[in-house]
């Protein structure tokens, strides 16, 4: 990993996003690509019918850390957990994770934000309730696929906001109205091309879509939701949040290897807080 954050918390808070070099080393690469692989050829057609836009949305959660270690070493892996130190978040916490794969030839993801805290006053802080770390297994281009953001848009309303479906629907994963606002072109949209191996950190807020996969290769990244920074979170946060992902926490018979990787990662609240209802549309505050 060549590159230290130096300013990058303040990009993060700024943009929404930022870029790590060479946090993922090519040993580890290469057998995620091979499971990848080997996971999505098991996958009944249907899902690919149902994911046009997306590729493919298989969960990763703690049962599947646990049954596939790459996934666990990937998670708790020592680069990325010194990134978040770095950044000011000595104490993540790993919620679940997705393989979203875009074939050769498929069609661009749309516009959206995977915001589902919205109720919540921390949403329109700088305090990140919720972050996506995303890796990607293949260099990525505008000609394969590659991120698009919103600069700023994770606290700040952006036209989109107004003209975009609030959550993922059926028409869209489907690509069922190519002029849907959702894969429309913005003037103050940003590329964000990476190299295998690289780290793109973004606010859950921020509004993100990606471009069509033109080449003949899939483009395939795995997307993992941290919170990090959940225990200095007010506890009602700490309810909603440990609610929102218990499903994907079930109790699994982990591995002593998968056990020492994962553990400190788990979200833990014993408080007696009441939770905030999921909301995924911004609220007025989002000015």
């Amino acid at each position: 990993m060549r590159n230290k954050p130096d300013n990058k918390r303040a990009q993060f808070d700024q943009n929404g996003f930022c870029i790590f070099e060479n946090v993922i080393d090519d040993d580890l690469l290469r057998r995620l690509r091979i499971l990848c692989n080997e996971i999505l050829a098991q996958q009944d057609p249907k899902h690919f019918e149902q994911q046009v836009s997306t590729g493919s949305m298989i969960m990763i959660d703690w049962d599947m850390a646990n049954d596939y270690p790459e996934f666990a070493e990937l998670i708790a892996h020592p680069n990325t957990l010194t990134v978040l130190r770095d950044l000011g978040f000595p104490d993540p916490k790993f919620g679940h994770g997705r393989v979203i794969s875009k074939p050769p030839h498929s069609p661009p993801l749309f516009w959206h934000e995977d915001g589902r805290f919205w109720d919540d006053p921390v949403s329109y802080t700088d305090q990140p309730i919720q972050c996506f770390l995303m890796y990607y297994l293949t260099d990525t281009t505008p000609d394969n696929g590659c991120l698009r953001v919103i600069p700023g848009s994770h606290r700040k309303r952006h036209p989109l906001h107004n003209k975009i479906a609030p959550r993922h629907t059926e028409k869209l994963a489907t690509y069922a109205n190519p002029s849907d606002p959702g894969f429309s072109h913005v003037d103050d949209e940003l590329s964000v091309p990476v190299k295998a191996g690289d780290l793109v950190m973004g606010s859950g807020n921020l509004l993100h879509a990606s471009h069509p996969n033109k080449s003949d290769e899939h483009r395939t990244v795995l997307t993992m939701w941290y919170y990090p920074a959940f225990t200095d979170l007010p506890e009602r946060t700490q309810a909603t949040v440990a609610l929102a992902e218990s499903k994907n926490m079930k109790h699994v018979q982990f591995s002593d290897y998968t056990m020492s990787l994962m553990e400190p990662l788990r979200i833990r609240y014993g408080g007696k807080a009441h939770p905030i209802e999921i909301q995924w549309i911004p609220g007025k505050n989002l000015k």
